[in-house]
């Protein structure tokens, strides 16, 4: 085991052993203190990533994206490189990567959904018509005649065929 004559030291000894691989369990029991302390002691010597430390970091990337770019677009449009070309079209989609400009686009899933699927009413109204486009030519040529007629005259003709005197007497047609 090391013996360290400072927190600092033993703070950077446990930084390099995670950033070699090892697992802060493994390094606890190198150091004999707890798991805790290994995250704690990484706390303190990791830089505190803020919203201004990850755009210092983006910004940092963006120029140095930029300083690629002018290297090998040159290189493409001058000498006419085409590995040089891709490794710019690369470049330029990191740039997009970190400036969010690859967003997909938002779709406002429910309307369109809704615009697609027949309503309940739409879905009844064309089963009902399914059913009278099965119906015999006869049965549809009585439709299309009932569809002239009032009410009370489909009524009294109905009952005139069954000896009623229909709907002024007083009987509905129907069998006593």
């Amino acid at each position: 085991m090391n013996d360290f004559t400072s927190d600092d030291g033993r703070d950077d000894f446990i930084l390099q052993e995670r950033l070699s691989g090892k697992s802060a369990r493994a390094v606890s029991k190198q150091l004999r203190c707890t798991v805790g302390e290994v995250n704690a002691a990484l706390d303190r010597t990791l830089p505190i990533l803020d919203n201004a430390a990850r755009l210092r970091h983006i910004s940092l990337d963006l120029s140095r994206l930029d300083e690629l770019l002018k290297v090998f677009f040159a290189l493409a449009i001058e000498k006419e490189d085409a590995e040089a070309g891709l490794l710019c079209v690369k470049i330029m989609e990191r740039k997009s990567a970190l400036l969010g400009l690859d967003q997909p686009v938002k779709l406002d899933v429910i309307s369109v959904q809704a615009q697609q699927a027949p309503s309940s009413y739409d879905r009844i109204k064309r089963a009902i018509e399914g059913l009278v486009e099965q119906a015999s030519p006869a049965q549809k040529a009585l439709r299309k005649r009932l569809e002239q007629l009032d009410p009370e005259t489909v009524l009294a003709l109905l009952n005139a065929g069954n000896g009623s005197g229909g709907p002024a007497d007083g009987n509905s047609g129907e069998a006593s």
